[in-house]
């Protein structure tokens, strides 16, 4: 090698070293990156032969900086679990951070990296969900299902809205779980302040003292002329078609009428215009189904409902004289129509009944119902047309004899309300009612009413009312006056009758309200009991059934405001009454010419209701009625066939959580007067109460919520303490008139322990 080649060599590996050991890891002075030894070493080996170094290498390229990870699409739709409705609003936060919220389809669309994410997502009314999901690829498809909460269900109480007289409403789901009820909503009432069951389990109820046939039962505004069906008493809408029940016990307001005693109204639930909706019932006793559909783009809205009893073989274990069945049917569309809403409602029942014993004999209910209304915004309220046409037919037997009756009706109403201003509402209708009956009675003597019940006639009812809601000093005072008009017309006779009623709330405090009803009502003659096609009869010599009434009483809510846990009401109430009575219960020969009777009355009381909301786990009432109920006949009053002093009913339910929940109901009522005859001819009676019954219904249930679909069991047993109800006495003699050997009359009636057993799927 030459010398200047080696010289230059040396020097270049020194130098090389020396900077090593300054710089150790090849680190340089300010932390950055030395020379690269590598380098020079491939830069020394580089060298020819002739001793001149090559040209070093380019510097090294700076390292790659990590590209952005891809996002992929998670796209999600929110479901109500158990059902295939979709949740609009429903916040959505992804690993905790917000993302945004449901839209009308329930559906959102968030973009996330690849890899695992927590999904959370809250809606008012449901339960929080939270679930882990794994998002690979570029975009993800997955449904998510809130569970609805259990006890969400709201009510009202006490202090009622605007335009209301003082009620009692329960939902259509606490309705339909009241233990004691069955299953059914409307059966629940009888476990409410102020009525009186004449015979469990028979959905025969006094209210306040006055006849069963007094008390008005409505649908959607809509009179009906029987709520039940025969003997166990189902009512005739399908329980799930309800969305609340209302109770009024006296002075309902001005815009219902044709009653002299309480008034029980419902709401059918509008059909939902999403998806096509079914849902299945099983009893022991029957089936029934309903279905909603939307039609036109969603525009309008079908449902359908149906009911059909099975009851033959179980009517013949209890009662081996007694067959009965019974069936009904509802059908309701929704539609806008020349910018209003237009609505019909058909509804119609059945009920047969075959006796083996000849009295009173077979015996068979029908009737339907059309209602059609039209609703639209007009100028600052809202107007209402509305006709309902009816078809009422009732047959049985007398003296072997066949009779019926046949009752056509048609009856459009016209009705506005509006809110002129913060605290002034008004409210005003006409409605007319004709009906035309049609007996197939053969000819007998009879009494005047018989004569006219026999015979072809027509009846004619036209009504106007109006009635307003003013607030004189703001919220804390609410007054509604109202009056009513009726003219009715039948036999050739004509009578008006002037109705003005009165309702004021007085809140003394957020918890503290003080209310007061007063009013008088007027109602044609029926039966004590009453029947379809068995009303608006002999005005000429009965005239009008009346009553005027009045209640005072006042309400406490306990608990936080707005966070109440329970509320009391009591009430005091006294009514005079000019009824249709007959004139003995023990003779049902309605030839005589006393059969029947204009009768006065007056009942007086007090009615406690301790209250707390189904919004918690452990919800219920206690119902106490403190009354009397008496007639006067020939100048002498006492107690009528309905006085029932001493009503008491304690109801709880408590949400076990997971679906199950258990409840029960404790009823006592003391006994009504019954008549026992002392003579064969029974002119001679005496009265003895019926001895007090007593009864525990237990129900317990459990909901299953699938992903589509939901299912509900349940189990209610009725009168598990087996207590007898008595319905009589028999006669003190014998049927020749001689005196029964031991000269007491021995107590009739029945021990039945009633199970209901049903099976709700719902999809």
């Amino acid at each position: 090698m030459p010398p200047a080649a080696l010289i230059l060599t040396l020097g270049l590996l020194l130098a090389s070293n020396a900077a090593a050991s300054e710089w150790p890891d090849a680190g340089g002075p300010d932390g950055g990156a030395g020379p690269d030894a590598g380098a020079l070493d491939a830069a020394a080996a580089a060298q020819d032969d002739s001793g001149v170094a090559a040209a070093p290498p380019p510097p090294s390229a700076p390292a790659p900086v990590a590209a952005a990870p891809s996002l992929a699409s998670l796209t999600g739709t929110v479901w109500q679990k158990g059902t295939r409705r979709r949740l609009a609003g429903a916040s959505v936060t992804v690993d905790a951070a917000p993302a945004g919220e449901s839209d009308d389809e329930g559906a959102f669309a968030v973009s996330v990296p690849a890899g695992r994410h927590l999904i959370e997502l809250q809606l008012p009314g449901f339960e929080i969900l939270r679930e882990a999901v794994e998002v690979s690829g570029a975009a993800v498809k997955r449904d998510f299902r809130l569970t609805a909460r259990p006890g969400d269900r709201r009510y009202v109480t006490v202090v009622a809205p605007p335009g209301q007289s003082p009620r009692i409403t329960l939902s259509g789901a606490e309705a339909r779980d009241t233990p004691g009820a069955a299953g059914d909503p409307f059966r629940s009432i009888e476990s409410l302040p102020g009525v009186a069951q004449v015979v469990w389990p028979l959905a025969l109820y006094a209210i306040r003292g006055a006849n069963p046939g007094n008390t008005g039962f409505f649908v959607d505004g809509m009179r009906i002329p029987a709520l039940f069906h025969f003997a166990l008493g189902p009512s005739i809408i399908h329980p799930y078609l309800i969305d609340r029940v209302d109770f009024y016990p006296g002075g309902y307001p001005a815009r219902l009428g044709g009653y002299v005693s309480g008034a029980v109204t419902s709401e059918t639930v509008a059909p939902p215009s999403d998806l096509a909706h079914a849902s299945v019932d099983v009893r022991i006793y029957d089936a029934g189904a309903l279905v909603t559909t939307p039609f036109d783009g969603g525009r309008g809205t079908l449902a359908i409902a149906g009911r059909y009893s099975f009851t033959g073989a179980l009517a013949r274990q209890l009662f081996s004289e007694v067959k009965f069945g019974y069936s009904d049917y509802q059908v309701r569309v929704d539609h806008p129509l020349a910018g209003g809403r237009f609505t019909a409602l058909a509804l119609g029942s059945d009920d047969q009944l075959v006796l083996r014993v000849r009295t009173p004999g077979d015996g068979s209910l029908q009737f339907q119902r059309l209602d059609l209304r039209w609703d639209r915004a007009i100028g600052p309220g809202r107007l209402r047309l509305r006709a309902v046409l009816g078809r009422d037919w009732a047959s049985s037997t007398f003296q072997d004899a066949p009779i019926s009756i046949r009752a056509y009706s048609v009856a459009p109403r016209l009705e506005y309300g509006a809110r002129l201003a913060p605290a002034l509402e008004i409210e005003g209708g006409l409605n007319l009612e004709a009906q035309r009956f049609r007996p197939e009675i053969p000819p007998m003597p009879g009494s005047p009413v018989f004569d006219d019940l026999a015979r072809a006639r027509g009846a004619l009812t036209s009504a106007a009312y109006a009635s307003l809601v003013w607030l004189p000093f703001g919220p804390r005072v609410e007054l509604s006056p109202g009056v009513r008009a009726a003219h009715y017309a039948e036999q050739g006779v004509t009578q008006l009758a002037i109705e003005p009623r009165l309702s004021a709330l007085w809140k003394l405090s957020p918890r503290l309200s003080l209310k007061a009803v007063a009013g008088r009502f007027t109602q044609t003659a029926s039966l004590p009991i009453g029947v379809p096609g068995f009303d608006a009869f002999d005005l000429r010599d009965l005239g009008l059934q009346s009553s005027t009434q009045g209640s005072l009483g006042g309400s406490w809510a306990f608990g936080q405001v707005g966070q109440y846990v329970g509320q009391l009401d009591l009430t005091g109430f006294y009514q005079q009454v000019q009824v249709s009575d007959l004139r003995s219960t023990l003779n049902s020969d309605f030839r005589q010419v006393s059969f029947l009777e204009m009768r006065p009355g007056r009942a007086y009381g007090l009615e406690v209701l301790l209250r707390r909301p189904d919004t918690r786990r452990l919800h219920g009432w206690l119902a106490y009625t403190l009354s009397r109920s008496e007639r006067r006949v020939d100048g002498v009053w006492g107690a009528s066939d309905w006085d029932q002093r001493h009503i008491f009913n304690l109801l709880a339910s408590y949400d076990l959580g997971r679906g199950y929940s258990i409840g029960g109901r404790a009823h006592l009522n003391t006994g009504r007067p019954y008549p026992v005859p002392e003579a064969a001819n029974t002119s001679q009676i005496e009265y003895r109460r019926l001895p007090t019954f007593y009864q525990l219904d237990l129900r317990a249930s459990k909901r299953m919520i699938f992903d589509r679909f939901t299912l509900t069991a349940y189990l209610e047993l009725g009168n598990v303490t087996l207590t007898q109800q008595v319905v009589g006495y028999s006669s003190n003699v014998t049927p020749d008139g001689r005196p029964l050997r031991n000269g007491v009359s021995e107590p009739v009636g029945y021990r039945i322990v009633l199970p209901t057993l049903g099976i709700h799927g719902e999809i």
